[in-house]
């Protein structure tokens, strides 16, 4: 079967229309793209343990080779898979704080719109990215040097969500029952138990980020319906 410059198992194309080439750098960045989408899917299915830069090449239909041309090892590719979706999310949770700041009166519905991304194994900041957290932590008990690099992301990630977390309070006009730092572990905690919960086959069986953190920062509804959208 032949393979084209990324090392993608093709076949035979005389019969469908030509399309523009992309230039060579269009398509390492495509590459790198749908490797790290399947990464993503295998990695969340399979665990770190589990996983195979094979298993994740067949996710797309490339060869173990396109993965060594965009990534050394799959240490590699599981970090930037990580760190990509902490950015995201650290710039998520700012972008909120200011809406926050900004227009107070709609806190409620901005942090649900934040939980119900959170809960979305689709979204680029949800469940699945909380799943990789969780593998994070059980891979880093077998080999401490994988969490090395991801102290300044993570303190980044804590600081923001430690921002958030005092603005809503400051808005609702109440005291945290906890301090800051530990209110935010305690959110992150809570947000990957029942990502890896749901993940496990037990959708429906455990509540979700929303309800729970409703309850945690005191907001509302908690556990009652889902908000009502406009038509």
């Amino acid at each position: 079967m032949p393979f084209d410059l990324d090392n993608r198992m093709t076949t035979t194309d005389t019969d469908l229309p030509l399309k523009p080439r992309l230039t060579r750098s269009e398509a390492k960045a495509r590459t790198r793209a749908a490797l790290m989408s399947a990464a993503k899917s295998v990695f969340a299915r399979e665990g770190y343990g589990g996983a195979s830069l094979d298993q994740i090449a067949a996710e797309v239909g490339y060869t173990k080779g396109a993965v060594y041309t965009h990534f050394a090892s799959k240490e590699d590719l599981f970090l930037e898979l990580l760190s990509d979706g902490l950015f995201r999310q650290i710039a998520f949770l700012e972008t909120l704080l200011e809406k926050a700041r900004a227009r107070p009166e709609q806190l409620n519905d901005l942090l649900n719109d934040l939980l119900d991304e959170l809960d979305n194994p689709g979204s680029e900041i949800g469940s699945s990215l909380a799943v990789l957290g969780v593998e994070l932590q059980l891979e880093s008990r077998r080999n401490p040097q994988l969490a090395s690099g991801f102290t300044d992301i993570i303190g980044r990630h804590r600081e923001a969500l430690k921002g958030l977390i005092a603005e809503v309070f400051r808005i609702k006009g109440t005291k945290p029952v906890m301090d800051l730092d530990t209110y935010g572990g305690t959110l992150i905690a809570v947000v990957e138990g029942l990502a890896l919960s749901r993940a496990g086959g037990l959708q429906g069986r455990v509540a979700s980020s929303r309800q729970v953190l409703n309850i945690l920062l005191g907001l509302e509804p908690a556990v009652h319906n889902v908000r009502k959208k406009a038509p």
